[in-house]
C-alpha cells in the first residue's frame, strides 16, 4: 500500500503535501520537521472518515438530516445532531481501517494516548472552529480508541458546530476530519501560550497561562490558572510584566485505573495554590519557543498548547493561529481587588448588608463625588461582590490616584492594592502615572463651590456637629419608633423605618467621602513624603509611626472602658470566679442572680458601658450580634480573655507614648529647621502633621457611629425577618441578610408569584452557604471578570525571613497564637504574637496583653496597626498566608521597625 492509499500516516512522515490529515496534524507535521519537541503519535486521515461514511451508508443520512433544519428553532437542529450522532454510534469500521490503526498503535499500546481531532475547517484565517471538535485523554486500549474516532467524528455535527458553518456560510460537506493518536506526556505543568496578547491584541506582548498537571484543566475551564504576561523586545529577550497567581484549585491527572483510562480531577493542597506553577525560565523558555513557533508559521500570532513531562521537557501538543485579533478591539475586562478592601471594608459580607453599605458608597461617595469634582469617564460600578467579600473597581481606583495623589505620594502602602508588575493596572504602572496637577486644582475649586463641607479644614467639624446635633438623637428617636412599629407589625411600616434609617445616613457618607478617601490618606501620604524628602527613607520609617500615635478616638476611648471593667473584675474574688469558671454565654445570667452589692455595683458599670459602646461588634456585618445583644459573648470572651493574664498598664503605656511623640516631635523639628528655609518647611509640615492626626481620629470616630447605624439596621432587619419567617419564606429570622434590599421591599409590597417566592427561598439558602463557606477564608487579592489570581507567593512555611508593612514599632521574640475565629479569642495568652487574617475594631481590646501582631491583609493605617501604635507593641502587617505559613506555639522574631519576621528555633 502506497503512502498515498493508506488511510493512516505518522506525524513524522507528514509533508506539506499531506492534504488528510487536518490543520492540527499539518501543524504538528510542520513542528516536528522544525525539531520542535512533539509527542510521537499517528493520523487517522480524512479518507477513512470518508470510508467510514461510505461503507455505512451515512452521507445520505446526513443530507437528510440537515435539510430537515429549521435554523431558528434550536431544538430542531438538536433533533438532527442527535440523528447524526446515534447513528455514528450504531456503525463500524471497515476491517482494513482497523487492522491499519492496530498496526500504528502496537508501539503505544502500553501507554496512555491522546485522540484529538484535526478537521479541515478548524482554524481557518476567516474563522475558528477551535475547540469545537472533540479530544478524549489517556486512552488505553484499541476498542477505545475506536469509539472515541467515532466520537470525534460525531463532533463535526454538533449543534454548536452545525450552527457555527451555517452562519459563517462554510458549507457542511467541505469540512473533513482527521484523528490524530499521540503518546500521552506525564506532565508536571501545562497549558496555553499565546503569542500576541488575546485581551489587548497587543502584539509585543505574550500570555502564558499554566497549571500543575495536565492542561486541560486549563483548556476545559475547570481552574483559574497561573497567567503570566511578558514584554518582548527587538533585540529577541523577554520581559516578564505580570505574574497573576491563580487560585487554581483543581488539576486534571491521568486515571489511576488503566482498565478505563480518562482523566481525573484532583483537589490542590493549600500551598501549591499560592505557588507559582512555572519557575521564571520555564515561563522565559517558553516565550522563546512561542517566538520561534510563530516565525515557522509567517509571523501570524499563535495558541499553543503545551506541556512540562517529568524530565522538564517542554513538549509541543498543538498550535494554531489566534483567529480572534482582527475582530473589533473590545474593552478590557474590569479588575477588582480586595487591596482596598483589606484596610476599609475586610469582613465576610451578606447580600443585604452589600446593599446597606455598598449603595451609598457607590452612590454618594463614588458616583455623587465624582461629578461633584468634575471627572468624567468614571466607571459607575464601584463594588463586587464575590464569595461574601467585597472588591474594588480597580479602573475607579486607577483613575482617583491619576488625579488626586502627585507619583511621588505613591508610597508601597497605597500601591498594595494593585497587583505585582506592569501591564494596565500593575504596580509599576500606577507609580508612573502622570499626576493631573490641573484637574486637581479644578477639582479643589469645584468642591469649594458645589460642596464646602468637603475642605479639609471643615469636613471633620461638620462631622462632629451632625453627630451630635442630628445622628445621636436619631438614634434614641429610632429605637422609640421600632418598639412602636413592631408592636403594630406592619410590614411596609418596618421597611419605611429603615428607609428613614438610611436617608439620615446619608450625611455621614456624603462628609466620610471627603474625610477618609481624600483627608485621612491624602494627609499621612504626603507626612509619608515630606518626611523622606526632608530627612530621608529611613528616618521617615523610625518616626512617622510615632507622629501619629498617641491619639484619642472612639476606639482608643472603647478600649479604656474595657479595661476600666476588667480592673473592676480584678478587685473581686466573686466576680473574678464568675468570669472563669463559667461559659462565656452564661455569664450574664449568672451575674444577674447574684446578691453581692459589689456584683450589682459591677452590672451597673456593665450597663451603662453597653449604653455607651454596646453597639459595637467584631465586624462591620450585620448578620452578626452586636456586643449589647444577648448572650454577649463576643464582650465576655474579651474581658475573660483579659482577666486570665497580666495585662500593661494602659495609664503608664500613654503616658510613655505621649512622651515618646513629643521627643520625636522636638527631634523632627529640630533636623528640619536645621534645612535650608527650616522655618517654612517646619510650618508646613506641622499643619499637614496635624491634619493627619485629625483625620486619623475622624476616621475611628466615623466607624463608631457605622457600627450604631449597623446595629439600628440590623434591629429592623430581624423584625422584618420575624415576619417572613412566619411566612414560610425564610427558615429563621437571621436568613434576611441573605435577601437582596429589593427582594425584601418586593415581598413587602407582594410583588412576586408562590413560584418567585419559592426561588427567593432557594437562593437565599444558596446565599447563605457560600457565607459560611468563605466566612474565615482569605480569598484571592484579584478578580478579573470572574477569574482568581494573587499575586506571586514570595513566601512558604520553609521560608526563613518575611517581609511585610512595618505598621507599629518595637521587636520582641515571642510564641504565636492564630486566631481565625473570634470565638476563639479567649485563648489569647499573655505576651503571644497575635496572627489573624485581618483586624476590627471589636478584637482590639486585648492587645492590651499581646506581644506582638502580624495580620495577612491590611497596612499602615488599619484598625489593628492604628491600636498596636497606641498599646506600643509591634505590628507588621501584609503577611500573605500567615495564618498557614505559621503555627501556634511556634517561636517568631517580629521587627516593627522594618517588617521583617524571622521564625526562630522552639526551646
Amino acid at each position: 500500500m502506497t503512502k498515498e492509499e493508506s488511510l493512516t500516516i505518522d506525524l513524522t512522515e507528514i509533508t506539506n503535501k499531506d492534504r488528510g490529515v487536518g490543520s492540527k496534524a499539518a501543524n504538528l507535521g510542520k513542528l516536528i520537521k522544525n525539531k520542535f519537541s512533539v509527542p510521537n503519535g499517528f493520523v487517522v486521515k480524512t479518507t477513512a472518515y470518508d470510508l467510514f461514511l461510505k461503507d455505512n451508508n451515512l452521507i445520505e443520512l446526513i443530507q437528510k438530516a440537515l435539510k430537515s433544519i429549521d435554523y431558528s428553532n434550536l431544538e430542531s437542529v438538536k433533533n438532527a445532531t442527535n440523528t447524526i450522532s446515534d447513528s455514528f454510534e450504531k456503525s463500524s469500521f471497515p476491517k482494513e481501517l482497523i487492522d491499519e490503526i492496530k498496526l500504528k498503535y502496537q508501539p503505544f499500546s502500553s501507554y496512555g494516548v491522546a485522540v484529538r481531532s484535526s478537521a479541515t475547517a478548524e482554524d481557518l484565517p476567516k474563522a475558528s472552529f477551535a475547540g469545537q471538535y472533540d479530544t478524549f485523554l489517556n486512552i488505553r486500549n484499541l476498542d477505545q480508541i475506536l469509539r472515541n474516532i467515532k466520537r470525534c467524528y460525531a463532533s463535526l455535527w454538533t449543534s454548536r458546530a452545525i450552527i457555527y458553518s451555517y452562519k459563517n456560510r462554510i458549507p457542511h460537506n467541505k469540512v473533513k476530519i482527521a484523528v490524530i493518536i499521540q503518546q500521552m506526556v506525564s506532565a508536571k505543568s501545562a497549558g496555553v501560550l499565546f503569542t500576541i496578547n488575546p485581551i489587548t491584541s497587543d502584539n509585543t506582548e505574550l500570555l502564558i497561562e499554566s497549571n500543575f498537571g495536565l492542561g486541560e484543566s486549563i483548556v476545559s475551564g475547570k481552574c483559574s490558572p497561573d497567567q503570566f504576561f511578558l514584554k518582548k523586545s527587538k533585540r529577541g529577550s523577554f520581559k516578564i510584566l505580570n505574574k497573576r497567581i491563580g487560585i487554581k484549585g483543581l488539576v486534571a491527572h491521568p486515571k489511576s485505573s488503566e482498565a478505563n483510562g480518562g482523566i481525573e480531577y484532583r483537589e490542590l493542597s493549600d500551598d501549591l495554590k499560592q505557588q507559582s506553577s512555572l519557575s521564571d525560565d520555564e515561563i522565559i523558555t517558553l516565550a522563546k519557543i512561542g517566538l520561534e513557533i510563530e516565525k515557522i508559521f509567517n509571523s501570524n500570532p499563535q495558541d499553543i498548547e503545551w506541556a512540562i513531562d517529568q524530565d522538564n521537557r517542554i513538549n509541543i501538543l498543538q498550535t494554531r493561529p489566534v483567529t480572534t485579533v482582527k475582530e473589533e478591539k473590545k474593552e478590557p475586562e474590569i479588575l477588582w481587588s480586595r487591596g482596598y478592601s483589606d484596610d476599609y471594608w475586610n469582613d465576610n459580607v451578606t447580600p443585604l448588608y452589600f446593599g446597606l453599605l455598598g449603595d451609598p458608597i457607590t452612590k454618594v461617595v463614588n458616583i455623587e463625588l465624582n461629578s461633584i469634582m468634575g471627572y468624567k469617564r468614571m466607571d459607575s460600578q464601584l463594588l463586587k461582590l464575590y464569595n461574601a467579600h467585597v472588591y474594588f473597581n480597580l479602573n475607579v481606583i486607577k483613575k482617583k490616584i491619576e488625579n488626586e495623589i502627585p507619583t511621588f505620594m505613591r508610597n508601597e502602602d497605597l500601591l498594595n492594592y494593585f497587583p505585582e508588575g506592569s501591564g494596565l493596572y500593575g504596580k509599576r504602572t500606577m507609580k508612573e502615572l502622570p499626576f493631573h496637577l490641573i484637574k486637581r486644582i479644578v477639582a479643589e475649586l469645584r468642591i469649594m463651590f458645589h460642596d464646602p463641607n468637603g475642605s479639609m479644614s471643615k469636613t471633620a467639624e461638620v462631622y462632629e456637629d451632625w453627630n451630635q446635633e442630628i445622628f445621636i438623637p436619631y438614634c434614641k428617636e429610632f429605637d422609640i419608633k421600632l418598639q412602636n412599629v413592631t408592636k403594630s407589625g406592619e410590614f411596609e411600616d418596618l421597611i419605611d423605618l429603615a428607609e428613614e434609617l438610611d436617608k439620615t445616613m446619608i450625611s455621614h457618607f456624603r462628609l466620610i467621602r471627603y474625610g477618609i478617601p481624600v483627608h485621612n490618606i491624602g494627609m499621612n501620604l504626603l507626612v509619608q513624603y515630606l518626611l523622606t524628602r526632608f530627612l530621608g527613607k529611613e528616618e521617615c520609617s523610625q518616626y512617622y509611626p510615632i507622629l501619629i500615635s498617641g491619639l484619642k478616638h472612639k476606639l482608643t476611648e472603647t478600649n479604656d472602658q474595657i479595661h476600666r471593667l476588667t480592673s473592676l473584675i480584678n478587685r473581686s474574688l466573686e466576680l473574678k470566679s464568675i468570669f472563669i469558671n463559667q461559659e462565656s454565654e452564661n455569664i450574664y445570667n449568672a451575674l444577674l442572680t447574684e446578691t453581692n452589692p459589689i456584683i450589682k455595683d459591677f452590672l451597673i458599670e456593665f450597663e451603662r458601658f453597653l449604653d455607651d459602646y454596646g453597639d459595637r461588634g467584631f465586624t462591620r456585618e450585620t448578620y452578626y450580634p452586636r456586643w449589647r445583644e444577648l448572650p454577649m459573648t463576643n464582650v465576655m470572651d474579651v474581658l475573660t480573655s483579659l482577666i486570665k493574664d497580666q495585662w500593661q498598664d494602659l495609664g503608664g503605656i500613654k503616658t510613655k507614648n505621649l512622651r515618646k511623640r513629643e521627643r520625636i516631635e522636638k527631634i523632627v523639628e529640630f533636623k528640619i529647621r536645621l534645612l535650608k528655609f527650616g522655618l517654612l518647611k517646619w510650618k508646613f509640615f506641622s499643619i499637614i502633621l496635624k491634619n493627619s492626626r485629625k483625620y486619623i481620629k475622624f476616621r475611628e470616630d466615623q466607624r463608631f457611629n457605622l457600627d450604631k447605624w449597623i446595629t439600628r439596621n440590623r434591629n429592623v432587619y430581624l423584625e422584618i425577618g420575624k415576619i417572613l419567617t412566619h411566612k414560610g419564606i425564610i427558615s429563621d429570622e437571621n436568613k434576611v441578610f441573605f435577601l437582596h434590599k429589593q427582594e425584601i421591599k418586593n415581598l413587602a409590597l407582594n410583588k412576586y408569584n408562590q413560584q418567585e417566592i419559592q426561588k427567593i427561598a432557594y437562593d437565599v439558602k444558596q446565599r447563605f452557604e457560600e457565607f459560611k463557606k468563605y466566612e474565615n477564608i482569605v480569598p484571592p487579592k484579584f478578580l478579573l471578570g470572574s477569574r482568581e489570581f494573587n499575586d506571586m507567593l514570595k513566601y512558604d512555611k520553609e521560608s526563613k525571613l518575611f517581609h511585610g508593612i512595618p505598621a507599629s514599632q518595637g521587636i520582641i521574640t515571642a510564641p504565636i497564637r492564630i486566631i481565625k475565629d473570634i470565638n476563639l479569642i479567649s485563648t489569647v495568652r499573655a505576651g503571644e504574637i497575635l496572627v489573624v487574617s485581618r483586624t476590627d475594631p471589636g478584637w482590639t481590646p486585648i492587645f492590651s496583653k499581646i506581644g506582638g501582631l502580624i495580620t495577612e491583609t491590611g497596612g499602615v493605617l488599619s484598625h489593628g496597626a492604628v491600636v498596636s501604635r497606641e498599646y506600643g507593641i509591634p505590628a507588621v502587617t501584609n503577611i500573605t498566608n500567615a495564618c498557614e505559613i505559621f503555627k501556634t506555639g511556634q517561636n517568631v522574631k517580629i521587627d516593627g521597625y522594618s517588617g521583617i519576621v524571622i521564625p526562630q528555633k522552639n526551646i
